[in-house]
This record gives structure tokens, sequence and C-alpha cells, in this order.
């Protein structure tokens, strides 16, 4: 398995494990409903990134790349600004330290990916020049 594909199948059980944490850990409370369809989206475009790198297609890293940062993005736009129609912001109720982890860590993970991706993406350019 690559570097690639393991960085992203983390990535997919940290977003599992955030949305568990949104229905047994968080308050109760009622949710934009784009976000839904950010996080439905989320997962749909890390499950492809990981089949693309698992079938060591040549466009596994520009897809990890697009996961990677779109998942961040994903995270900062209804997580952290309190702002907008897709806005579910942490300062809005009071989260414990469970749910502060598995808010850092999938967004860790998405900047790895990203970084990971970015990495292979150089690596096939230069391998490509030197043929």
């Amino acid at each position: 398995m690559t570097r690639l594909a393991k960085s992203e199948l983390l990535l997919f059980v940290l977003l599992g494990l955030h949305t568990v944490d949104h229905a047994v850990n968080q308050p109760s409370r009622s949710l934009p409903a784009g976000s839904g369809l950010v996080g439905i989206a989320g997962f749909t475009l890390v499950a492809v990134a990981i089949l693309l790198a698992l079938a060591h297609n040549r466009w596994a890293p520009e897809v990890g790349l697009f996961a990677g940062l779109g998942t961040l993005l994903g995270f900062v736009i209804v997580h952290l600004p309190g702002f907008g129609p897709l806005a579910d912001p942490f300062t809005a109720f009071d989260p414990n330290a469970l749910s502060w982890i598995l808010i850092a860590a999938p967004m860790a993970a998405s900047i790895y990916v990203a970084w990971v991706a970015a990495t292979d993406m150089r690596g096939s350019v230069a391998a490509r020049a030197a043929s």
C-alpha cells in the first residue's frame, strides 16, 4: 500500500470518528442542511482518492491533493468561522477535549494527505522529465 493510500485511509477513518463524535459526544443541536452535504462530499472525495491510490492510477496524486485541501477547506468553512449558510461553529457550544481532538486530527491528516500528494506529484513530474 502506498504512502498516499495509507494517509488517505487514515483521513477517512478520522472523518468517520468525527461523524461519530457529532452523533454521540456533542450536544444535540440543529445543523445547517448544507453541512451534511459537505460531509458526504468529503467522504466521497476521500474514498475516490483512496481507490485511485490503491489502483496506482496516474491521477491519484492530483485527486489526493484535491481531497486533502478540500477536506481542510470543508472543516474550516463548516466548523471554524461561525457565519454563512453552512456554519456549525465549534464556538456555538462547549466542545469537550475529545471533540477538539476529533476536529484537529482530521484537519492535520488532510494537510498531510495534501503534502504526500504534492510530493508524489513532484516525483512523477521529475520522473517524466528524466525519461
